[in-house]
């Protein structure tokens, strides 16, 4: 029997494929809440996403960086740094990912913010769908993106 999060999240991973589709994204689904999501940087490298939305909607995803050669996430050569929210620390800061709240992850720049009123956070603005979060992802990695993050 599926939980509410994975009924939400089929749909919205049905709209979020379907747009992965038309932008030339790779996306592949690993269960019922994880999915691996591929998105070209402005410099011709592609950074993947490892997102996990167990607890989603109450709670945002968490979006990890991911290396699909190693299996790793969180590595720093295989993470972007540049723009609004693409941080040197490792983590998207944005309300819409779990990952930046410190009460989470210790990497995380936010004590400020409640993690279970993130949809209402005036930082989360359109991104309230894995879709939408995917897109604002893609538009910092063609126009703000700085690069890899050093070692």
């Amino acid at each position: 029997m599926s939980t509410p999060a994975a009924l939400l999240v089929k749909v919205e991973l049905d709209a979020l494929k379907e747009n992965a589709s038309l932008m030339g994204w790779s996306i592949e689904q690993i269960d019922d809440l994880t999915f691996v999501l591929g998105l070209p940087a402005k410099d011709g490298l592609t950074y993947h996403l490892r997102v996990r939305c167990d607890g989603y909607p109450a709670t945002p995803p968490a979006w990890h960086w991911f290396n699909p050669a190693t299996g790793r996430i969180d590595n720093r050569p295989d993470t972007p740094r540049g723009g609004n929210f693409l941080h040197g620390n490792g983590v998207i800061c944005a309300p819409w990912n779990r990952l930046a709240y410190k009460t989470v992850d210790s990497r995380g720049p936010h004590s400020d913010w409640q993690i279970g009123a993130w949809q209402n956070n005036a930082y989360t603005r359109a991104c309230r769908t894995l879709g939408a979060m995917a897109l604002r992802i893609a538009c910092e990695l063609m126009k703000s993106y700085e690069g890899r993050v050093a070692e």
